[in-house]
């Protein structure tokens, strides 16, 4: 099962038994995934692309801080990933990623991604300038070693 499922399974226990117990530290990208409901997954063969969206300013402030990210700004934070079946980091030597945004009803335009490299593992964010209320849409087009996989998430942002 990817790490990232275990995660998220981990902090649903916890959260439907009241454990006040933390689990250990998860790796930065396993902890916006965990924390935002609007995860899409896409397989081609061995690889796993993953795409998140959130309120950055909901975001936990240890995980901000690793990404160097500032809550205080607010925004539409994506997150993708490309690891293997099991969650393991699979070399980006070829990766390609392509990424737009826009806020209802205007239409996308290009979002620029950075590669973030942490524990061993590249992740890729973008963070879309954006004031609440707003429904922020992401869509990701990605490609390695031939597999393609085109990701649709959002992100609500609800004033403070």
């Amino acid at each position: 099962m990817p790490r990232s499922c275990l995660v998220l399974l981990m902090l649903s226990l916890l959260m439907t038994t009241g454990g006040c117990s933390r689990p250990a530290t998860p790796a930065p990208a396993d902890g916006v995934l965990a924390t935002s409901a609007n995860l899409v997954r896409a397989r081609a063969d061995d690889a796993v692309f993953q795409a998140s969206a959130m309120d950055v300013s909901r975001l936990d402030p240890a995980i901000a801080a690793r990404y160097g990210l500032n809550p205080g700004r607010g925004g539409a934070l994506l997150l993708v990933t490309l690891r293997d079946a099991n969650g393991d980091a699979l070399a980006p030597d070829d990766l390609v990623l392509t990424a737009t945004a826009s806020v209802l009803p205007d239409p996308p335009r290009a979002l620029t991604l950075q590669p973030i490299r942490v524990d061993g593992l590249t992740d890729y964010i973008g963070v879309f300038a954006a004031r609440a209320p707003a429904s922020v849409q992401f869509h990701v087009s990605a490609t390695s070693h031939g597999r393609r996989a085109e990701l649709d998430t959002s992100a609500q942002l609800y004033p403070p």
